[in-house]
């Protein structure tokens, strides 16, 4: 099993929440078009802001076949390209475990 984690930080002048939950949206839309996603959530940091970055996506795929699929896919682009207008920072690390 692949686990792809990224997490983001907003810039300063977007609405926090506004952006979170257009983050959700967008990406828990992908459930049903990018057939190899097996689970997505998107997590909002709740504890030192000052030095963690504001939300996150966890995804797990069966394979890198499958995590490649979701980051090539279109709407998965697209989703991608909106996220990235209101943030700042980014930060990712996918791995691997057995499958469960």
């Amino acid at each position: 099993m692949i686990h792809h984690l990224v997490s983001w930080k907003l810039r300063d002048d977007v609405d926090r929440a506004e952006s979170i939950a257009r983050t959700r949206e967008l990406l828990l839309g992908l459930v049903g078009t990018v057939d190899s996603i097996r689970t997505i959530e998107v997590i909002e940091n709740v504890a030192f802001p000052e030095v963690n970055h504001d939300l996150a996506v966890l995804a797990t795929f069966d394979d890198v076949a499958g995590l490649e699929a979701f980051a090539n896919n279109p709407i998965h682009r697209a989703a991608v390209g909106e996220i990235h207008t209101f943030i700042t920072e980014r930060g990712g690390i996918d791995w691997e475990t057995p499958h469960e």
